[in-house]
């Protein structure tokens, strides 16, 4: 069930990250600068190592979602090498976007289940949520 749960919901975020131009690794990055807050900033350093990546691909990947309109640039005060990077509005709405078109797809798969698979499945992933420090909405994602 989760293979098939994972498929259909990674199919659909897949085609849409490709119709919105993103990688897989912006799609990272804006949802991490998303779960920092409005007012955060992080450095182009800081989001590479959080992915493993190197400085110039963490810089490669910044510049797509810049020339998007996705995250703002702005050079430090105290130290011209070092760029923060922060999302801008259309940046907000496309991780919003994202997640709704996920929960959309999450929706879509419980609906075909019945009253005691979806049940089941609740009971299934509540340890899951529990080990990863999550609590459970019924209104869905937070951002």
């Amino acid at each position: 069930m989760f293979f098939t749960l994972n498929q259909r919901v990674s199919r659909d975020l897949f085609q849409m990250l490709a119709d919105m131009g993103l990688s897989i690794t912006q799609f990272k990055m804006l949802h991490l600068l998303a779960r920092e807050g409005e007012q955060q900033e992080l450095s182009v350093k800081a989001l590479g190592e959080q992915f493993s990546l190197s400085l110039a691909a963490a810089s490669r990947a910044i510049d797509g979602l810049h020339q998007r309109g996705y995250v703002d640039r702005v050079e430090c005060e105290t130290d011209r090498r070092i760029k923060r990077v922060h999302l801008t509005p259309a940046g907000r709405g496309a991780i919003r976007e994202l997640h709704a078109t996920n929960v959309a797809n999450l929706a879509g798969f419980t609906a075909t289940l019945s009253e005691s698979q979806r049940r089941a499945l609740a009971d299934a992933i509540a340890p899951l949520l529990q080990l990863l420090d999550v609590t459970p909405s019924k209104e869905g994602p937070s951002r």
